[in-house]
């Protein structure tokens, strides 16, 4: 699928939206970050003008600087390609303004103009706002829809101590104003201390919850609880230890089960919009994570592979194939640099991003073992029920006694007899299917290390950390 250039507007909004986070972020206080757009529906043509403003740190500029026509398509006749900053810092005494015009190259003193300072009255505080207008967007409720989903993206993460408001509002040539305020549906994260992922699991959920993943607003049957979402995490990372320098990849797999009311069902179930978050902000998924998707043995967790496409908005988007018993997956990615900026090789990422995904894979498979069973498991249990009821036949049909009551005590029971025909099949296919269902989720293991699992003699062994990538095509059921 083709995908269109996202407007300048839209880029330039992601990208100054990230750095006021960081802004936020490096602060160590309470900030607050606002988004405010107003449209200007009966100007000729229809204009927007976009205001980002924080309580962090004061810009050194040094942000700004790579901000040109090479960054961001700038449409001549649509914009003017000039930024409004304001910024002031603590300890400062004055509120500094400036002009930087994105047409002007670096070397020209055109590009930057110092406008005169504000000078504090009173109080002791630091932020930044910036501002530009454009007529880039023929369809600014379009803008708005946009603008509103990327807040509620931001809001996935719970960044700590920064609280994300979005203020649109809609100005006529009568004067007339209609303001829509988003509520701040966001939580404000508790103070005390909480692992990145985690906050990005409660997020997901959330995001999930709201039916932001495209459920039916109107059913009150569908999922409404966290117990009922198939969860899974996975964290990976490198350090480059003469640096200092460690690149964090977290993974969260979200598995919505299929709602038991068919109006429930997503008009396209089989799309996963891969939510992808860079230094704790939306932003494209670069391609060697794309890479790293595709280059997943799904079939190992039994999903035929599936294709991908790039939409409007530079996401990427999963289409998958008889999901079977799941209404969707969703999955989110986050990278960032746990302490210092670092410039991991493109391969690293890659490497980093498949095995954080990999990792929350398994975790969900180790959390719901009848789950994302490989094509080879799957396979072998539909082989399950003929082989327990066969074997429970060959014991209540012994007249062998003592081997009927040993099985009795292998199986849990008293004592067999043609009564227990029926429980004593079922016993026996739980323990088949819980063999291949820990088999399958070890298949990481060499085969050199594993060993052999009876059927009435089986305890889980925790998966060691070589991972070995699915079983060959030829092998055999028998195998289990």
């Amino acid at each position: 699928m083709e995908s269109s250039r996202p407007s300048a507007a839209r880029k330039l909004s992601q990208i100054l939206i990230a750095s006021a986070i960081k802004r936020c972020r490096f602060s160590g206080f309470l900030c607050r970050l606002t988004i405010s757009v107003k449209g200007f529906y009966d100007s000729h043509p229809p204009s927007i003008q976009i205001s980002i403003s924080d309580t962090g740190i004061g810009s050194n500029l040094v942000e700004f600087r790579d901000l040109d026509h090479r960054t961001v398509h700038i449409p001549a006749e649509k914009w003017d390609g000039v930024l409004s900053i304001t910024t002031t810092s603590a300890h400062e005494k004055d509120i500094h303004r400036y002009c930087l015009n994105l047409k002007e190259p670096h070397t020209s003193r055109k590009r930057l103009k110092r406008l005169p300072p504000l000078h504090k009255n009173v109080g002791t505080f630091s932020g930044t706002e910036v501002c530009l207008s454009s007529s880039e967007e023929e369809n600014i409720g379009e803008f708005v829809k946009w603008a509103v989903g990327f807040v509620r993206k931001i809001w996935i993460l719970e960044i700590p101590d920064v609280v994300i408001e979005l203020l649109v509002e809609h100005i006529n040539n009568d004067k007339s104003r209609c303001e829509s305020f988003l509520p701040e549906i966001n939580k404000i994260s508790s103070s005390l201390p909480a692992p990145n992922i985690k906050r990005l699991v409660s997020g997901l959920e959330d995001y999930v919850l709201r039916n932001e993943n495209g459920l039916n607003d109107n059913c009150h049957s569908c999922v409404k609880n966290r117990d009922s979402l198939m969860v899974g995490t996975g964290q990976a990372n490198c350090m480059e230890n003469y640096r200092g320098m460690t690149q964090i990849v977290e993974a969260v797999v979200m598995i919505t089960p299929m709602p038991s009311c068919s109006c429930c069902r997503r008009l396209n179930c089989s799309a996963t919009q891969v939510l992808f978050f860079q230094d704790f902000s939306p932003c494209t998924i670069p391609d060697s994570s794309l890479n790293a998707l595709t280059s997943i043995d799904w079939q190992t967790y039994g999903l035929k592979p599936p294709t991908h496409a790039i939409n409007d908005d530079e996401e990427a988007v999963l289409e998958w194939e008889n999901l079977q018993s799941f209404a969707h997956i969703s999955i989110a990615i986050h990278s960032y640099n746990g302490r210092y900026p670092t410039s991991s090789s493109l391969l690293e990422i890659l490497n980093l991003t498949k095995k954080a995904i990999k990792l929350a894979l398994d975790d969900v498979k180790k959390k719901h073992t009848t789950e994302l069973l490989s094509s080879h498991a799957k396979q072998v249990c539909e082989y399950v029920p003929d082989l327990s009821r066969a074997i429970a036949g060959l014991i209540l049909s012994s007249n062998d006694s003592g081997f009927q009551e040993e099985c009795a005590a292998l199986l849990g029971l008293q004592s067999v007899d043609n009564n227990a025909g029926e429980k004593v099949e079922s016993i026996i296919k739980d323990m088949i299917t819980g063999i291949i269902t820990m088999n399958d989720r070890n298949l990481k293991r060499n085969k050199q290390d594993a060993v052999p699992c009876l059927l009435f003699e089986c305890e889980e062994d925790n998966p060691d950390e070589n991972y070995r990538e699915a079983l060959p095509e030829e092998s055999s059921i028998l195998d289990f």
